[in-house]
């Protein structure tokens, strides 16, 4: 009788359902390569999220690095290979470029969430070759040369294929120079204006007439801009950065509102500052300060401007204590005459300050909360790069220059 009991339920349980797995051991493994191969969402995009489904787990979400995705994958397959895995690698059919648009305004506002109530993140010049990896409703959400992501209006940035991608790139292009102005309908000044320029902007050279150059934007429409504020692109792109210059190109951003986020001359936030100097010098820097802070070679660690030079970095924060690791939370640019130009919400503008406690210009604060100083000109690329040798800027630079 027994036996007849037993073999029942044997055979119920060799047709059962297999386990699901465990949801909090996948989490585990999922909050580990994401802090392994994804740990900073300011540059990589991690949109991973667990689902269970009639006995079944699922993963779903975007992803935005080839070698990332890889890597989850494998991962996946290794330890959970009865779980569904649905990720997606962005761009969604790939065109087997980095660059798939180029940014359409002067300016254009990278948010951390598609909503223009959002926090701003960072900003994107005209010109700029983007990577587009998604679109929804409206917004898009885009990589740019530094590696930062953020949702922006789709509008502000034209798609490009790759024919278009190739007569971008052989093209003659200018770099607008100046702080701010605009390019008009007509090679006159009275004439109706096309859109404002800020410094740093690309746009492609069509011709020349009476001290005006005609510039071809991303989206076809035609300006005129005087001759004299345009500099040929790959003066820049190809310059070797000196400390004279990166002086000059600092002083004209002097006076330029704070704007948390920016990195424009229309606004501009500290690190913002440093990396718009860099990029018009020929050199592309990490996008914040805390990033700033671990490139070029360490000088002092004390507020003096012994044996500093112009171009060097000034950080400030915290130092580092048996308590505490040290944190980086501001930025400034060694000018030379013990002073420095930086873009602070101490004074809600660009300016200059003085690290001589004599002068009126010193801030009483700075010394107790210096971090160090770092020399950028002539040091190893690490962490840094010209920015002819950018991914996304390399598919913008003529060939053969």
């Amino acid at each position: 009788m027994l036996m007849i009991v037993l073999l029942p339920l044997l055979l119920a349980c060799s047709f059962a359902s297999p386990t699901t797995p465990n949801i909090a051991e996948l989490n585990e493994l999922l909050d580990s390569l994401r802090e392994t191969h994804a740990p900073d969402s300011r540059i990589e995009l991690w949109d991973v999220q667990v689902h269970a489904a009639q006995g079944t787990l699922q993963v779903r979400g975007n992803l935005s690095s080839q070698k990332t995705f890889d890597a989850v994958q494998q991962a996946l397959e290794k330890q959970f290979p009865e779980v569904v895995n649905q990720l997606v690698l962005l761009p969604e059919k790939e065109t087997g470029t980095i660059v798939n648009a180029l940014v359409n305004n002067s300016v254009i506002h990278l948010r951390r969430e598609p909503s223009s109530t959002k926090e701003l993140v960072t900003q994107a010049l005209l010109g700029t070759p983007v990577r587009i990896l998604k679109t929804e409703r409206g917004k898009s959400l885009i990589q740019v040369p530094d590696g930062y992501i953020g949702w922006v209006n789709t509008a502000e940035v034209q798609r490009i294929n790759q024919q278009e991608l190739t007569a971008y790139k052989e093209s003659e292009k200018v770099i607008y120079t100046v702080q701010a102005g605009r390019s008009y309908s007509d090679p006159n000044v009275e004439s109706l204006p096309v859109s404002d320029l800020v410094i740093g902007n690309i746009v492609c050279k069509v011709s020349q007439q009476d001290g005006f150059t005609q510039v071809l934007y991303p989206d076809g429409r035609r300006g005129w801009v005087e001759s004299r504020e345009l500099v040929s692109a790959d003066a820049i792109f190809h310059q070797t950065t000196v400390q004279d210059s990166l002086v000059q190109t600092a002083l004209k951003f002097h006076g330029i509102p704070y704007l948390w986020g920016g990195t424009s001359s229309k606004n501009i936030d500290c690190s913002g500052l440093i990396c718009n100097v860099y990029f018009m010098n020929g050199m592309l820097l990490p996008r914040d300060a805390n990033m700033q802070a671990m490139i070029g070679r360490e000088l002092t660690t004390d507020f003096v401007s012994d044996a500093l030079e112009p171009g060097d970095l000034l950080f400030f924060g915290r130092k580092a204590s048996a308590e505490a690791e040290e944190k980086v939370t501001h930025v400034a640019m060694y000018i030379g005459g013990g002073e420095y130009i930086h873009s602070a919400g101490y004074r809600e503008r660009v300016s200059i300050n003085s690290m001589d406690s004599t002068q009126p210009n010193f801030i009483e604060s700075y010394p107790a909360m210096f971090v160090k100083a770092v020399r950028i000109v002539g040091e190893p690329y690490e962490g840094f790069q010209p920015t002819a040798k950018n991914a996304f800027y390399n598919e913008i630079i003529r060939s053969g220059e």
